[in-house]
């Protein structure tokens, strides 16, 4: 189905969009399946030539807000709507033709779920966006990642040895996250040069007590010399010694702890501790 579309609409992935356009049925009905959306209210970005699109359709969402940016995706999919290859009755369904990011969910509450297969250099804006930067943030979000960034995030989640980085930080605050399936390279049109992963992040409210500004603001602190020990990352900052050493003694941390050796509970509780500085 996937290939007959592109083929049928003459459809040719663009450099300038960094388009790659997923088409392994298989794939796409994962991505389908993964959460229950029926009479849920779903945000699918950037859908490109609208198989998955069409995939959600058929699992009767209440409502489908679809965010594109290339205006010619968006007039084949009123083409296939137009001869009734998609089915739209009964579902609140919305095209917003707009950069993701700057796009604002109408949704008042978070009784939402985001579904995206977007380009690997907009990842980290898009979910810095849906965890940080709106009010309201979804319920549940599927997102295909490169599989290397994928599995630092899974890794750091199971606290697995493995460095920390500001990604991994700012997700563990807002989420919890499971891999869904893997993608391999070949699973795309064109083919990208790396594998991928899908991945469920299920937001939770377990450390709604600490301010977001804050929290980010410290974590550029910490991140900033990432060979430093942290100590001197602190002191740099205008913290005093004392106070740091005083906190590393009842968080039994060691002096020369750096930060890639923490792992989020311990993040979270030395930024309780310095913030109340």
């Amino acid at each position: 189905m996937s290939q007959e579309i592109i083929k049928k609409f003459k459809i040719k992935a663009k450099k300038s969009l960094w388009q790659n356009f997923l088409i392994d049925e298989n794939i796409l009905d994962k991505i389908a399946l993964s959460i229950d959306i029926k009479w849920q209210n779903i945000i699918e970005i950037w859908p490109w030539y609208w198989a998955l699109t069409e995939k959600l359709l058929n699992s009767k969402p209440k409502s489908l807000h679809l965010v594109e940016l290339d205006n010619e995706m968006i007039q084949i999919l009123k083409e296939r709507i137009q001869k009734n290859e998609l089915k739209i009755d009964n579902i609140n369904f919305e095209i917003f033709n707009e950069d993701i990011l700057k796009f604002i969910p109408s949704f008042k509450d978070n009784n939402y779920y985001v579904i995206a297969n977007i380009p690997y250099y907009i990842t980290s804006p898009i979910l810095f966006k849906f965890l940080y930067e709106i009010k309201n943030l979804p319920k549940k979000m599927v997102i295909l990642l490169q599989k290397d960034v994928a599995d630092k995030i899974i890794e750091w989640q199971n606290n697995t040895k493995v460095k920390s980085s500001y990604l991994s930080l700012f997700i563990s605050k807002k989420c919890c996250v499971k891999t869904i399936t893997f993608v391999p390279s070949k699973a795309f049109s064109p083919a990208p040069k790396v594998n991928s992963e899908v991945l469920l992040f299920e937001t939770h409210k377990n450390f709604n007590e600490i301010n977001d500004t804050d929290f980010l603001k410290l974590l550029k602190i910490w991140f900033k010399s990432p060979r430093k020990k942290l100590l001197n990352n602190l002191e740099n900052w205008w913290y005093k010694k004392e106070q740091i050493l005083e906190i590393y003694k009842k968080l039994n941390l060691s002096e020369n702890i750096r930060w890639e050796e923490l792992d989020t509970l311990k993040w979270i509780d030395l930024f309780k501790a310095i913030s109340k500085i």
